[in-house]
């Protein structure tokens, strides 16, 4: 029987290659391309007041873009697995996930046992 662990908006939660993730909520972040980085914005933290908290972007390195734009495009019901993201380096994969999702960015689902094989931070 396998142990599904669904987790929404936890920073306790590792990402490893065979994590499952999604946006948590459609519409909750944009990715643009300004002074040769992507810059992440999103709305987690935002007050209700208005002005009430500044704007605090997440800068990545223009080769994260498309895993990026994978993540923030993959909405329920559909999931994807971290090591299927577009980028070259397995470790960079996972390193853009856990930023994503330690904001509170993405949900995760781990179906698998963990895949230890590759180690971050």
């Amino acid at each position: 029987k396998k142990k599904t662990n669904y987790n929404n908006n936890s920073n306790s939660i590792k990402i490893w290659p065979n994590t499952m993730v999604r946006l948590a909520r459609p519409g909750i972040a944009r990715l643009a391309l300004e002074d040769g980085k992507a810059v992440l914005y999103h709305c987690v933290d935002n007050s209700r007041v208005y002005h009430g908290n500044p704007l605090s972007p997440m800068e990545f390195e223009t080769d994260d873009a498309p895993a990026l734009e994978t993540l923030l495009t993959t909405v329920e019901p559909y999931w994807v697995m971290v090591k299927d993201l577009i980028h070259d380096d397995i470790e960079d994969k996972m390193a853009v996930t856990q930023a994503l999702q330690d904001e509170g960015i993405l949900a995760v689902l781990q179906t698998e046992k963990p895949d230890k094989s590759v180690q971050t931070g």
